[in-house]
């Protein structure tokens, strides 16, 4: 995070500069917050004083999901459906529920994987149909194609968000909250490869090795992906195979296989290695089914409490399931050439050795283990930076998805809990005892972490109204009404 300069509020826009409440990024994590708000009859409460959407896309609701290609998502379709059904959204989807031609196809399908695209597509026409009645219903107010410079936290505990429209960056401007809800969504960065080696005592890849990270190859075409490689790799006639190595072992390193194994494979690509350092755990309903499956089952450590699903939170599911049982049965992914050989470095010296020669003998590294935080810079009243914990997952958070601070406090009054930060398994969450990453998904987005991050935004709503009576108790000549702001109308700027 970078020092920030002071701003002041800025009321020459066509939005208000106070707030309750501001939604910074408007994707899974952050639509599925005001999704529970608004079905749990509790939006106006957290617009009590005005909302403000902001997010540098043009569309809201699905971030990234819709730009995926050929990516299988890690739920059935009847997850992502039940996050539109509830009566108070009768109003706003009803004909989409009855009428829509994607929707009527996931539900055609209930029990089957969608694509993320079709997912993405889902969520967008949803999130823009909540969008448009809480700005004629509510006092909400949007802003589309702006992104978030910097947070500061007031002494006062309130929060500045200094933002620019992405078309006119240098144009900054400044809006007040009571709350900040802040998804911008998850990164993985080319640099990190490096760090991921050195976490797994392996060498570096060589500098005439292209490192790439899953999230923008998952993102290309089948043409551009084989543009990317395809110079580096060497003819038949040269004597070595052509190698690309992906380190993870997740959802995303599996499709990446598929991907690179379907697209590639007639283009020269000879060997995938998938560099691991955790088992690769396979997700079952049931511990009937895992058995009936021939899988071995830890009682203890493999089984969700609540669900009792078999590693329910870092099992491979669906279409990575399928890619893996292909892998480890037969070294391939069924219907393509490449052979396919997984190497758990975390295991011992002779796998670490796998590894360095997999590296050494690769054209190319792909990134495929998991995301950090996509933050702006968070600065204290003077402009100060404040450090943030980060563990394993990202962004150590609290029971309502607050963040602490390095010394151990929470940041009261701001909420995060999408990719790159997120909550950890707990007996009201569930999850089996072996994971140890973040609970992320949208279904649970609209549901049990929705709820907790509305408690906590209320919560802190609460807080401020009793602070500020008592600052007009201690100013007896102060006539602003508590909680309340001049307001100039709603907006959603499409630009």
């Amino acid at each position: 995070m970078q020092r920030s300069s002071a701003v002041e509020p800025d009321n020459s826009g066509s939005v208000p500069s106070d707030y309750s409440c501001v939604l910074c990024g408007a994707g899974p994590a952050g639509m599925g917050f005001l999704f529970y708000a608004f079905k749990n009859g509790k939006l106006a409460e957290v617009a009590r004083n005005g909302l403000l959407i902001i997010d540098r896309r043009m569309r809201f609701g699905a971030g990234k999901l819709g730009d995926y290609v050929n990516v299988t998502g890690n739920s059935v379709a009847k997850s992502f459906l039940a996050c539109l059904e509830h009566e108070r959204f009768d109003e706003v989807f009803g004909d989409l529920r009855e009428y829509n031609e994607l929707h009527k196809k996931m539900a055609a399908d209930p029990y089957g994987a969608p694509l993320l695209s079709e997912v993405g597509e889902l969520l967008t026409l949803a999130a823009e149909r909540l969008i448009a009645h809480l700005v004629e219903h509510f006092d909400v107010d949007v802003l589309r194609g702006h992104e978030i410079d910097a947070i500061r936290h007031s002494q006062d505990g309130r929060f500045e968000i200094a933002y620019h429209d992405t078309r006119r960056p240098a144009a900054r401007r400044t809006v007040i909250s009571d709350t900040v809800v802040m998804n911008l969504g998850g990164t993985q960065r080319v640099e990190e490869v490096d760090d991921l080696c050195r976490t797994l005592d392996i060498p570096l890849p060589g500098n005439n090795v292209i490192t790439c990270t899953s999230d923008e190859l998952l993102r290309l075409t089948s043409t551009q992906l084989v543009d990317t490689f395809a110079p580096m790799f060497v003819p038949a006639t040269a004597g070595h195979a052509n190698r690309i190595t992906i380190i993870g072992g997740s959802h995303s390193a599996f499709t990446m296989t598929e991907r690179l194994a379907t697209d590639l494979g007639g283009a020269g690509l000879d060997e995938i290695a998938i560099i691991h350092r955790s088992p690769i755990r396979l997700f079952f309903e049931t511990e009937e089914e895992a058995r009936a499956w021939g899988y071995t089952v830890d009682p203890v450590n493999d089984i969700c409490p609540i669900t009792r699903r078999v590693n329910r939170s870092s099992g491979l599911r669906y279409r990575a399931f399928e890619i893996a049982c292909s892998v480890m049965s037969y070294g391939r992914v069924a219907g393509t050439t490449p052979r396919i050989e997984l190497i758990d470095a975390a295991s011992g010296e002779a796998e670490r050795a796998r590894a360095a020669t997999s590296l050494a003998q690769s054209c190319g590294v792909v990134h495929s283990a998991g995301y950090g935080p996509s933050m702006s810079a968070l600065v204290d009243h003077r402009g100060a930076e404040i450090p943030l914990q980060f563990r394993q997952g990202g962004i150590e958070v609290d029971k309502f998805g607050r963040p602490f601070d390095i010394s151990g406090n929470v940041i009261r009054g701001l909420f995060t809990f999408g990719l790159g930060s997120g909550f950890r398994p707990d007996p009201e969450i569930g999850s089996e005892a072996a994971f140890t990453g973040r609970i992320h998904g949208v279904w649970i987005f609209h549901h049990e972490i929705g709820k907790r991050i509305l408690t906590g935004v209320l919560k802190a709503l609460a807080e401020r109204v009793v602070t500020q009576e008592a600052e007009m108790v201690a100013t007896a000549d102060d006539d602003t009404p508590a909680g309340g702001r001049p307001r100039r109308g709603r907006a959603d700027h499409r630009r």
